[in-house]
């Protein structure tokens, strides 16, 4: 395990009239946003991840409905580094089944 842990910085914007207001900061010991190591997968990872971790905060928070941008720092000793931003539709559309949760054909 890391010696500092894992702890983030969630930052939540709310999209209005063509500006972003900041709404919430979350801080979190998480590390969830490290579990994928393989570089291809790493973007796509921390996409679904921190949208799952947006919508769980915003649900807590019982946020109104909107369009918010969330941007994710992993934070250490003296600096914090981009981990990704992505934007949330609140509350979410009914969620697909992701196709990697999908049976494959022969397997149950």
């Amino acid at each position: 395990m890391d010696r500092y842990g894992y702890p983030h910085e969630l930052e939540y914007r709310r999209e209005a009239d063509g500006s972003r207001v900041h709404e919430y900061t979350e801080l979190v010991d998480d590390m969830g946003f490290v579990l994928e190591h393989r570089s291809e997968r790493y973007q796509g990872w921390t996409v679904r991840y921190g949208t799952a971790c947006a919508h769980d905060y915003l649900s807590r928070k019982r946020a109104r409905p909107g369009t918010f941008v969330v941007s994710v720092y992993r934070l250490f000793p003296g600096r914090r580094d981009h981990v990704v931003t992505i934007r949330v539709t609140w509350p979410p559309k009914k969620a697909k089944v992701h196709p990697s949760e999908k049976p494959r054909a022969g397997r149950r």
